[in-house]
């Protein structure tokens, strides 16, 4: 009875480690281990084949049968299980080469870079090339050579974004002409220049601290106001159409004489009177006008000799302008849905 019940221990023992074996080793080793010809369920099975009492015999074997069912049933599934896995995993990585593929949305310019490179293509026929200049500048370059003096309303800390005594934050495009006229002094130069500017303002629906400006000028020695007159013309013909009035207006700028101004009229209203226009039924858009004598000489140009015109427009009205945009930030926001509507423009 003793010699019984430790047979069907050892055996119990066996069972338990062979499913706990399962758990952590790979199937083909439990199939080598336990169940091959020579594994431990055959030993087991040869060591009671010598068992004289029958009926304790039988008892065994029964439960070495159940084992080793039990056991294969085990180790059939899970294979089963894992060769799932492996045609799931491989229907995952296949590639379809006949499935239409996956569309991917196609990005689009900013529409502030978009009018840049509409003004661009207008004047690059004309012998204009695009040159950037720095956005952090010194005095010199955005003031004193461009005939604006110490006391001048835009030198005003109010105005001006200081970083010290000497560099600022650019307030218009302008030190691109002076570098270049600098550089190259009583040579013919037609140049277009855009980036961004910084004034000290209070940003609202019309006004912000940061906007972009495109500055156009030509130096030669044949270049007059009739010059100037048809190059602004042509760019605002080509923007907003043949047929849309502009008109020019006197003004005063320190580093132009004469200077102008140059309106449009409004497209929302067709210049009735509205909120963007503030009732005037115009919008201003440019300023302009022939390069000041005194900016010449500060460039080592000869003034009597060589002419220029320069002309400066804000991109961001050009396109409230144009579109009929009523709030500037919204070129700011990132708003994919206002950003869309320029996809085709």
């Amino acid at each position: 009875m003793q010699k019984e019940n430790s047979n069907e221990k050892k055996i119990g023992l066996l069972i338990k480690q062979s499913f706990e074996d399962l758990e952590k080793e790979k199937i083909q080793i439990i199939r080598k281990k336990y169940l091959e010809k020579n594994g431990i369920i055959s030993q087991s099975l040869q060591k009671i084949s010598q068992e004289k009492d029958l009926e304790r015999k039988k008892k065994l074997g029964i439960l070495i049968n159940n084992w080793k069912k039990n056991l294969i049933e085990k180790v059939n599934f899970l294979e089963r299980e894992k060769h799932k896995k492996e045609e799931n995993s491989e229907k995952e990585n296949l590639i379809d080469i006949y499935l239409e593929g996956k569309k991917i949305p196609l990005g689009n310019l900013h529409p502030i870079n978009q009018i840049i490179e509409k003004i661009c293509d207008i004047l690059n026929p004309l012998g204009y090339k695009f040159i950037e200049s720095p956005e952090i500048e010194n005095e010199e370059y955005n003031f004193n050579k461009l005939n604006i003096p110490p006391n001048h309303p835009a030198r005003d800390m109010h105005d001006t974004f200081y970083l010290n005594n000497q560099l600022l934050l650019r307030t218009h495009t302008s030190n691109a002409q002076i570098r270049l006229m600098e550089k190259y002094p009583n040579q013919e130069i037609k140049i277009i220049s855009a980036g961004k500017v910084y004034r000290r303002d209070e940003d609202d629906a019309t006004h912000t601290h940061q906007f972009t400006q495109l500055e156009g000028f030509a130096v030669g020695k044949d270049i007059n106001f009739s010059s100037l007159k048809r190059t602004i013309e042509l760019i605002l013909k080509k923007l907003f159409g043949k047929e849309h009035p502009i008109r020019f207006r006197p003004s005063y700028f320190p580093f132009t004489e004469p200077s102008v101004e140059v309106d449009a009229q409004c497209i929302p209203c067709q210049g009735k009177g509205c909120n963007i226009c503030k009732k005037t039924g115009w919008v201003e858009i440019l300023g302009a006008g022939l390069i000041h004598p005194q900016v010449l000489k500060n460039c080592d140009f000869d003034s009597q000799k060589f002419t220029g015109f320069a002309f400066g427009l804000g991109i961001e009205r050009l396109l409230m302008i144009k579109y009929g945009i009523e709030d500037i930030r919204n070129f700011y926001s990132n708003n994919i849905r206002f950003l869309r509507q320029f996809s085709e423009r």
